[in-house]
């Protein structure tokens, strides 16, 4: 009896070692990494110079970074955002940074946030994904263009709670700013003219003031004209003449479209005429002299003050 008790003992405290040695498995936990999985630069697109462009967060040129990391993570996301573009020899303002952040790969966006660097909060959804989208506004001067302007964006994300889950990444923005619009006016310059005979110059006429205006090829413009003379005055002196009735005709040699009353008329033009350095278009003006019976005899001038600006381009 006392040996059979031994045997079934032994038998019981074998199992039960075995029980105990099974129960605390030996394994390593690794945490799981952040990256972006997908990323996109902030892109303006082509600019016209004196022209403002906004990429908002929302907007296709907009800055993405789509990030992947542990499910339902809160991230501090920290970004270095440039305040210029530059292309080396010019610089073009970067303002008004903004931010929307998405929880999941197809979450909705939380509302624009402006930023200007520092920390953004970034939760990331049960998929492990987490969507950032970054917008500013592009300022390029009347100086500048004919380049193509970029910088970088810097992105380093972390978990507070695990220092060893971070990223650092890298994005661009840019833009293509076309060249300056100038302008060359051709004077007007009326025939000899008599006192108390008015005389007329059509737009068509090859005496017709000639504006040409030269940008890039098919983009918008706005011209606006500040000032017209309503007299002219004599070289030498102070004596006046009267001139009136201006209008303004486009088109190729002036013949293009009806003539338009100035002021009022004008506003948009399209630079569609092609030349060897861009895009023209062509606007001529004409007018209305009335010399008096007694108008002195001499040469009168008269200054057109013109100020124009891309719409589109």
């Amino acid at each position: 009896m006392v040996r059979s008790r031994v045997r079934r003992w032994a038998a019981m405290v074998f199992v039960a070692a075995g029980v105990l040695a099974l129960s605390a498995p030996s394994r390593t936990l690794r945490a799981q990494a952040i990256r972006v999985v997908a990323s996109q630069s902030l892109n303006f697109g082509t600019m016209a110079p004196r022209l403002v462009r906004t990429v908002a967060p929302s907007a296709a040129g907009a800055a993405v970074f789509t990030v992947q990391g542990p499910a339902n993570a809160s991230l501090l996301v920290t970004l270095t955002l440039p305040a210029i573009l530059s292309n080396g020899a010019q610089s073009l303002p970067l303002t008004a940074w903004s931010a929307t952040t998405a929880t999941g790969a197809g979450g909705a966006p939380v509302n624009a946030t402006p930023i200007s660097g520092g920390d953004v909060t970034l939760v990331l959804g049960s998929d492990g994904i987490g969507v950032l989208r970054l917008g500013a506004t592009a300022s390029p001067s009347f100086a500048v263009g004919n380049a193509t302007f970029t910088a970088a964006v810097t992105f380093v994300a972390r978990e507070p709670s695990t220092s060893q889950l971070s990223l650092t990444a890298q994005s661009t923005a840019s833009a293509a700013v076309v060249q300056p619009i100038s302008i060359t006016a051709l004077a007007m310059n009326f025939p000899a003219v008599y006192a108390g005979a008015p005389a007329v110059i059509a737009p068509e006429h090859p005496r017709a003031m000639r504006l040409l205006f030269d940008g890039a090829l098919l983009s918008s413009i706005e011209v606006t004209f500040d000032a017209l003379p309503s007299v002219l005055t004599r070289d030498g002196g102070s004596e006046t003449l009267s001139i009136t009735s201006w209008l303004q005709r486009t088109g190729a040699n002036c013949l293009g479209a009806s003539s338009v009353a100035l002021p009022g008329g004008v506003g948009a033009l399209a630079l569609t005429d092609a030349t060897a350095a861009g895009g023209r278009s062509v606007l001529c003006l004409g007018a209305t002299v009335t010399p008096s019976p007694l108008q002195a005899s001499g040469t009168y001038r008269g200054n057109v003050t013109v100020s124009v600006r891309y719409t589109g381009a």
